[in-house]
């Protein structure tokens, strides 16, 4: 009977230790099953590392537009068919601390090859009353935030300047860049965690000034945005004939003055996409978009936006189409700005 007992002792462990063997075997089979789901799920769910346009080809589009799937998705067709690869899409309505754009949206855009901006207006018509109340400044902020939570991978800020007219109560010039310039650097920071790129939308001027009231300098502004997008309107510059009367010379001249005075920041230059003045130039409307365009390319900037507060754009596209199909293709022009118009 001992025998017995030492013969059925072993072999009952034996058995034991080969059921826990296979309970290991199968655990691990699990585990890696589980790991291997775990990492596919992961995969899935990490969103794609955006690229951002090797060169801004750009339109201007208004809130209703960037909230009305079936006008986003027209404008998004006739993009593709023009060379277009950014949407500016104004994302704030009226005084709300929200973000009017959906993701769905914004992940159209995305998806169909599209880089969408976020339009922050900062100071409707420029800052007139100074200091600045808190609330307005954090509401500001606050849109810009939802539109990164929603998907945009740029925030561009305009009328970020003081007004041209007058300002009530005394505020010196350095003081003027200072608040411009720590407004723009606070929402960097503000943003920073959303792993965006943030831009100013600046005076045509500046670029060729110094010293500006509207507290606009492009030495500083260098230093608190990725993107500083002069407005290079040819109808603005009221100052000069002859910046007025040749398109490609003023947007050459812009765009290559504030290239050469930046050191970290791209340039990104609007360009006139509207009638106003067309007609001293001597040139028809497409033309005088063409001319734009090429100018950009030959200053060795990151782009253009056009703009045009109507969405008006049917004459523009044509440019664009008309352009690029004749072998436009970007080119760093070799020569320095000149200084004619200069302020």
């Amino acid at each position: 009977m001992k025998k017995t007992l030492l013969i059925l002792i072993p072999a009952a462990i034996v058995v034991l230790l080969s059921f826990e063997v296979k309970d290991k075997i199968w655990s691990q089979s699990g585990n890696t099953a589980t790991s291997a789901a775990s990492r596919q799920a992961s995969v899935r769910n990490t969103p794609p590392v955006h690229s951002y346009p090797a060169f801004y080809k750009g339109i201007y589009l208004t809130v209703s537009s960037g909230r009305d799937t079936a006008t986003l998705k027209r404008f998004i067709a006739q993009a593709k068919q023009s060379h277009v690869n950014t949407f500016v899409i104004d994302v704030q309505r009226g005084a709300s601390p929200h973000c009017a754009i959906t993701k769905e949206n914004v992940d159209l855009c995305l998806q169909s090859g599209i880089h969408p901006i976020a339009r922050v207006v900062v100071f409707t018509d420029g800052l007139s009353h100074y200091p600045v109340s808190q609330e307005l400044i954090n509401n500001r902020l606050s849109v810009a935030r939802e539109a990164c939570i929603n998907g945009f991978r740029e925030v561009q800020f305009d009328y970020i300047r003081f007004t041209d007219y007058r300002v009530r109560g005394r505020v010196p010039l350095e003081e003027r860049y200072q608040f411009i310039e720590g407004f723009l650097l606070n929402a960097r920071n503000h943003l920073k965690k959303y792993n965006v790129k943030t831009a100013a939308d600046i005076f045509g001027r500046i670029p060729l000034n110094k010293s500006d009231a509207i507290g606009q300098r492009m030495e500083g502004l260098d230093k608190v945005v990725d993107i500083i997008c002069p407005m290079a309107y040819p109808s603005h510059y009221t100052w000069s004939r002859k910046l007025q009367s040749d398109p490609y010379h003023t947007v050459f001249l812009t765009s290559k003055k504030a290239n050469e005075r930046t050191r970290k920041a791209e340039i990104v230059t609007w360009i006139q996409a509207f009638k106003i003045r067309v007609d001293i130039s001597g040139l028809s409307y497409d033309k005088y978009v063409s001319a734009q365009v090429k100018a950009t390319h030959d200053a060795g900037i990151r782009g253009f936006i056009l703009w045009n507060a109507r969405q008006d754009y049917q004459v523009p596209l044509k440019a664009l189409r008309d352009y690029y199909s004749s072998g436009g293709t970007v080119s760093k022009a070799s020569q320095a700005a000149g200084n004619d118009g200069t302020l």
